[in-house]
């Protein structure tokens, strides 16, 4: 397994408390752009993945954003989401129940089950992403996993949505890319348990907490920071 190499955002100096909840992520956006206080981004881009691909794919998609000038990447997923708290759960070693608490709502029960059976082969290669990765057998999970790493390898910021594939491919990036945490923001405050363990672990904390686990929580996180920057300058 080959690591990105990641560079650490610049340092910028502490925000005011005045800023409360604002200062953290006014302050993430300043390090990615290295100066303090932070601009507007110019050329942001918001994604939703839904469709699937490879590792490698979301790498080279995330190189032809990079190329393109995108300064700011609104990354959001749609679609099952037992592949990702399958992940989760093996990662964080979390029982089916743990990892999917009562946010399923009417699907609770087939997802419990999804993620029992999906244990069984995950839990035997959480020391390998890639192999991780084709034993889930998600393609939007594995396309989500390249973008988050080489967007941190190539120094875009990236908002999360709040759902569990995203914070699965969180973990596993992470693993390919040491250091790539630092360039994401979580934009909310994911409703399944798995995924609020997930960012927690990669040292994230939700921007806001509406409940949300669809890919628009991500873009009302981008709408809040832009206009925050607006506010502060």
């Amino acid at each position: 397994m080959r690591r990105l190499a990641v560079a650490p955002p610049a340092d910028v100096p502490a925000p005011p408390r005045t800023l409360g909840r604002l200062g953290p992520a006014l302050a993430w956006l300043a390090a990615a752009q290295g100066a303090w206080p932070p601009h507007r981004p110019t050329a942001p881009r918001s994604l939703v993945v839904a469709d699937g691909g490879s590792r490698e794919d979301g790498q080279r998609e995330a190189d032809e954003l990079a190329d393109g000038g995108c300064d700011l990447l609104v990354l959001g997923s749609d679609g099952d989401q037992v592949p990702g708290l399958v992940v989760l759960a093996a990662l964080l070693d979390l029982e089916p129940v743990q990892a999917v608490g009562t946010a399923a709502g009417d699907a609770w029960a087939s997802s419990t089950t999804g993620v029992r059976d999906g244990l069984r082969t995950a839990r035997m290669h959480v020391g390998d992403p890639d192999a991780l990765l084709r034993a889930v057998g998600s393609a939007v999970l594995a396309r989500l996993t390249g973008l988050l790493a080489q967007s941190a390898a190539r120094r875009t910021p990236v908002v999360l949505d709040g759902s569990a594939l995203v914070a699965a491919a969180a973990m596993v990036a992470e693993r390919l890319a040491p250091g790539a945490p630092a360039w994401w923001l979580a934009g909310q405050v994911p409703p399944a348990p798995a995924a609020r363990k997930g960012l927690a672990e990669l040292g994230l904390t939700g921007l806001l907490d509406l409940g949300l686990s669809r890919p628009e929580g991500a873009g009302l996180a981008a709408s809040v920071l832009e206009q925050a920057v607006e506010l502060r300058h």
